[in-house]
């Protein structure tokens, strides 16, 4: 059975969007590129061979030739076991494509077993878009070989390497005389002996199963670790959906979690609703909730014309349960386009900036229209949207200038979002193209990195972001404002930034242990995963499988947003100095007064001063401030319009922010 996977053709035609200088986010959301939404992809084109520059103080656990673990939503692929082990899978290649597989490494409490990194896979045969879950000590992987079935992996005793492997055949999907069987892009979940298994059935065009193409299929398993087998039920229909309801699924559009007796589907496919499918009795029933409603019911690509580019979801998304079974769900936002019904493909655009986060405590999004998901008209509805951060805090994420391209990874600019909920806090892991001036230079294309958020009231709201994959061997306080204060260009920057990398991926252990987030993520050099239709070339260059671990209570303080410019996360075992921190400034730009919001580990004698860009004081005054939140306005009216520098000091440290005067 053949597998040709998606075939995207990059409009790249970002560069007419930008203007001459560095400038805010513009209309980036107006270019679109060119999915297949319903086949997936697969394949990735080689890229030019570069050395590995990065000192990078996060662990390696693995490498992969194959520049692409998802098509949208990451799977289940990491475990943190009770005992403080942990076990980890991704998908694999070696120097050749037949060697795709699922790699794996295991951390026995003490160090990962697989020190070589190696591309190995753990099947015999060649897979795909391996997805990991374990019962008891027993660890479980689902992976497809891409022709009849998926290849289900069995280890009795996590971390021994003592796999089996046998298939798993799907229902059959029809297309006139002809029948497929095979399984897709999968996902798993475990509660207790129970495996929570979804795939998508064959996705070669007009293969239906149940009237549908692509059809996302739910399978619900009985381990048994007396002869380890799974005995599988029969498949059901994920949200038991009609044709009229769902004419196609996408690949990894979908996402599963399980917790005790309660199991949740999301689907977040670019032409579908939004559905929450929940099942309180450990799968054997489920009732479905529409979180978004389509504004294109039904949407068909061969018959369903869209011109006024609606907002919807972009096909990557994260659902969690908490302790009181309540479903916590993220998924990016998009615009949709199909000006030709008889092309094959749909347009989407990557530079829309926003990922909404939902839970069952909020009401639906229902009875929409075009722009109710826009990010800007959803905030102001009360949810929450999260959005790219200001990483050099002057005042707003940028685009940068000239040539820049946006990569394709056939989402938007915030997404691929990882949950993990526990008590009354929520933690949302997610990916976003970075701020100036961390760019792929060589390739004149933006990185992403890997960010993260916590609440601590259940989801109302969320704080401050972690910059979980910045590179502290990267800072340099200058490359900051080359372009606009220096005049140097893009090329310069190049040694500076190369080393940052970019980091895309995310997957995030759904336990945490020991009041640890485990996570892992794919690095590498080059922006964006390039691919073409059909070809079976793999990268040249190796990507790094980086894994991290970080406290919990940590998100938001860990290399904080607000605090990486000014230096205060250059040291891996915490930050350089923390008695003023959290500095920030409203509003900015100003133009009669502007307040400084800060908080202090101590009461103290501080210095508040400013300075123009020549190292000119043009204000300073001594204050007090108090152990824990402190406030002082700074009167700007006899300023000359320009950018600033305010520095609150005391004997023990330090934090500056840029200000804008108009």
């Amino acid at each position: 059975m053949k597998k040709i996977l998606l075939a995207v053709t990059a409009l790249f035609l970002v560069n007419a969007m930008f203007a001459q200088d560095v400038a805010k986010v513009r209309n980036m959301n107006t270019v679109a590129m060119k999915k297949t939404f319903i086949t997936g992809r697969e394949e990735a084109v080689p890229q030019q061979v570069m050395p590995m520059l990065r000192a990078q103080s996060h662990n390696f656990i693995g490498t992969t030739y194959y520049d692409l673990q998802t098509n949208g939503s990451m799977p289940n692929k990491m475990v943190a076991h009770s005992d403080g082990t942990i076990s980890a899978v991704w998908t694999t290649n070696g120097a050749t494509a037949s060697s795709r597989g699922t790699g794996y490494n295991y951390f026995n409490g003490t160090s990962w077993i697989n020190a070589s990194s190696s591309t190995d896979r753990i099947e015999p045969v060649r897979t795909g878009w391996g997805t990991l879950t374990c019962v008891g000590n027993a660890e479980i992987t689902a992976s497809h070989n891409g022709t009849n079935a998926l290849v289900i992996g069995i280890c009795p005793q996590k971390g021994t390497d003592n796999w089996t492997f046998y298939t798993l055949t799907g229902p059959e999907a029809v297309n006139g005389s002809q029948t497929s069987t095979c399984l897709l892009w999968p996902a798993l979940a475990s509660s207790g002996n129970t495996i929570h298994l979804i795939a998508c059935t064959e996705s070669d065009a007009g293969y239906l199963y149940q009237g549908i193409q692509t059809c996302l299929v739910y399978y619900r398993g009985t381990f048994d670790p007396s002869n380890n087998t799974i005995a599988w039920e029969e498949p059901r229909v994920v949200g038991n959906v009609t044709p009229a309801e769902v004419s196609a699924f996408s690949g990894d559009a979908y996402a599963i979690a399980a917790k005790d007796n309660t199991v949740a589907i999301v689907n977040a496919a670019t032409f579908t609703d939004v559905f929450l499918w929940k099942s309180t009795d450990n799968g054997v029933n489920f009732t479905k909730t529409t979180i978004f409603e389509h504004p294109y019911p039904g949407f068909n690509e061969a018959t369903t014309l869209v011109l006024d580019t609606p907002y919807v979801a972009d096909g990557a998304c994260a659902v969690a349960i908490d302790d009181n079974g309540t479903a916590h769900v993220a998924f990016g936002i998009t615009r949709l386009l199909n000006d030709d019904v008889s092309d094959g493909s749909t347009s989407y655009f990557p530079g829309v900036v926003g990922m909404l986060y939902w839970n069952e405590n909020q009401q639906p999004i229902l009875n929409t229209n075009v722009t109710t998901l826009e990010p800007e008209n959803i905030e102001a509805a009360g949810y929450t949207v999260f959005k790219r951060s200001d990483l050099n805090n002057d005042g707003g994420a940028y685009w940068s200038a000239g040539e820049v391209s946006m990569p394709s990874y056939g989402v938007s600019a915030v997404s691929v979002p990882q949950i993990v909920a526990q008590g009354n806090n929520v933690y949302v892991v997610y990916t976003t193209i970075l701020d100036w001036p961390f760019l792929d230079v060589a390739n004149t294309a933006y990185f992403r990195g890997v960010f993260a958020r916590k609440s601590t009231d259940g989801g109302v709201s969320f704080g401050d972001a972690s910059w979980l994959s910045y590179n502290k061997d990267c800072f340099y306080i200058e490359p900051w404002d080359w372009a606009q204060d220096t005049g140097y260009t893009i090329s310069d920057m190049r040694d500076y930034v190369y080393n940052e990398g970019e980091s895309v991926f995310p997957a995030v252990a759904p336990q945490i242990v020991n009041g640890k987030i485990v996570m892992t993520w794919q690095q590498d050099y080059y922006a964006g995963s390039e691919i073409k239709e059909g070809s079976s070339a793999m990268c040249q260059n190796e990507s790094n499988i980086i894994f991290q671990t970080i406290d919990a209570n940590m998100i938001g303080v860990y290399n904080n947003t607000d605090e990486v410019s000014q230096g205060l996360w250059i040291d891996s075992t915490g930050i350089n100095n923390r008695v003023i921190s959290g500095m920030k400034m409203y509003p900015n730009p100003a133009s009669e007064s502007v307040k400084v919001t800060f908080s202090s580990e101590e009461s103290a004698n501080a210095v508040v001063s400013v300075m123009n860009l020549m190292g000119q004081m043009v204000y300073t005054d001594n204050v007090n401030i108090h152990e824990g939140y402190n406030m002082v306005t700074i009167p700007v009216n006899q300023f000359t319009s320009g950018v600033y520098m305010v520095n609150i000091k005391t004997n023990k440290g330090m934090s500056t922010q840029k200000l804008i005067v108009k």
